[in-house]
């Protein structure tokens, strides 16, 4: 497996609102992605923050103004097809940098693609991927000065990231003296085998089992207070698709539990 890279506000010390006790509630997901029809994104890169200060950046590429409007849904559609835009990388802050680069590339597989410090701004950050930026997502660690521990949050859900053999990825993370939350299995009404596992911070990753994928970090999870209006957020000012959405009254979350799957 590889790593991603992650990128933080500059001398930012403190994270946002920690989580509250949330009620049960059903579990309803949807998934997006940048190749897709809306309206497009303005030439500059536009950051989406969650609860812990996690951002995500999408990179213009072909974008043209905000205000652009198609005549037809086909017109919208071949835009979209000649669309480059993707998502550049993920930004958070930890405790300890040197630990969790270690956690990352010895039990996730990521390789440290470049580290940087700043002491006139007191911070460190890295950058971690399974490939080059310039093609590969990344996650961006950024240590602040002083600043050992956070807190994460209800917002943040987890990273996704995709190996052929769940059970032999988490047997090495275990071994490395990572803590596993949830074994090896099938998903819950389905096939797919998960597992979930925490990072020295307690970022949550689930591992899924998926042949062959050409980028292993493969989902980011948000918990978002509306579901359709974060849907018509990311299309409309991202120019993202949706790509499948399900409701699942069946399963619900406590808080931030992310030991319930639908």
């Amino acid at each position: 497996m590889r790593a991603l890279p992650m990128a933080v506000s500059r001398g930012a010390v403190a994270c946002a609102t920690p989580a509250a006790a949330a009620a049960a509630v059903p579990r309803r997901s949807m998934l997006l992605s940048t190749a897709a029809a809306g309206a497009a994104l303005q030439s500059d890169p536009i950051r989406l923050m969650s609860t812990p200060k996690l951002k995500l950046r999408a990179s213009a590429g072909a974008a043209q103004a905000a205000a652009t409007s198609f005549s037809s849904n086909d017109e919208a559609f071949t835009w979209a097809k000649k669309d480059n835009r993707r998502l550049l990388h993920v930004v958070y802050r930890v405790g300890d940098i040197d630990r969790t680069i270690k956690f990352y590339t010895e039990c996730l597989g990521m390789k440290l693609l470049r580290k940087r410090d700043i002491p006139e701004e007191k911070y460190t950050n890295a950058f971690l991927g399974y490939g080059p930026e310039e093609t590969n997502f990344a996650i961006e660690l950024t240590y602040n000065y002083g600043v050992d521990s956070y807190d994460i949050g209800a917002g943040f859900g987890h990273f996704g990231i995709a190996t052929d053999d769940v059970a032999k990825t988490v047997e090495l993370i275990r071994a490395k003296g990572g803590k596993v939350t949830r074994e090896p299995g099938p998903v819950k009404g389905g096939k797919t085998v998960i597992a979930f596992i925490e990072d020295p911070d307690g970022y949550k990753f689930e591992i899924l089992e998926r042949p062959g994928t050409p980028e292993p970090l493969c989902q980011v999870m948000l918990r978002v207070g509306d579901l359709d209006r974060a849907i018509s957020f990311y299309e409309k000012a991202c120019g993202m698709k949706l790509l499948r959405k399900r409701d699942n009254p069946e399963y619900k979350v406590h808080g931030g539990d992310d030991g319930v799957r639908a």
